[in-house]
């Protein structure tokens, strides 16, 4: 047999190319899209993970030293709402005593409940105090002012992004300072703590 010059060479068997190598390539893309996806996501929705201390910690402007609120707000929580960031960013004068709460939620999907204090505070020191705490805490101070509905009380609203998903508001709304029988002789101040859930923009 003769064999010609120009005769393709026969490929050997099993030496065909692989796809599987191939595919390394666009995986390794994909992951590394995602991971950029996923920072991207996790510095555009800051969620301040607050660890409240334990014990008491002074605050700037006032002789008045703040502890955690959380056994205070025990009263209006309920099934993970207010999430453990929000509650653990809400701090109430030493000495303080709850005198009620109250559910403002009514038929609403949304959060909305208060707990009513006093304190022998006056209302320019308890002012002065969730200012201080509240910015600490990581609200971001919104309003401040004369309370709406509310003649002679003062209030301080903030705003802060919860580990649930909603953004969060919290209102400290400092009554006058009262004098009486049953008050100290510098007086006695009632405020209230509301925590709000905002509702996602329709």
């Amino acid at each position: 047999m003769t064999v010609h010059d120009n005769a393709l060479p026969v490929r050997p068997a099993g030496a065909g190319f692989s796809m599987r190598y191939a595919m390394i390539v666009p995986g390794l893309g994909v992951l590394i899209l995602g991971l950029f996806i996923g920072a991207g996501f996790l510095t555009s929705n800051p969620v301040q993970q607050t660890k409240h201390p334990s014990s008491t910690s002074s605050v700037a402007g006032t002789t008045l030293r703040a502890e955690a609120g959380v056994n205070d707000l025990a009263v209006i929580t309920a099934a993970g709402e207010p999430p453990a960031n929000i509650i653990n960013a809400v701090s109430v004068p030493q000495g303080a005593v709850a005198v009620s709460h109250q559910n403002n939620s009514a038929a609403s999907d949304q959060f909305d409940a208060q707990i009513t204090l006093r304190s022998d505070a006056s209302q320019g020191a308890l002012r002065t105090f969730y200012l201080g705490t509240m910015k600490k805490q990581g609200w971001q101070i919104f309003e401040q002012g004369a309370a709406d509905h509310d003649p002679g009380a003062i209030e301080v609203l903030g705003k802060q992004a919860g580990s649930d998903g909603f953004y969060w508001e919290m209102g400290a709304v400092i009554s006058a300072t009262t004098f009486g029988a049953d008050a100290p002789p510098a007086g006695s101040t009632d405020f209230v703590v509301r925590l709000f859930q905002v509702p996602d923009p329709d």
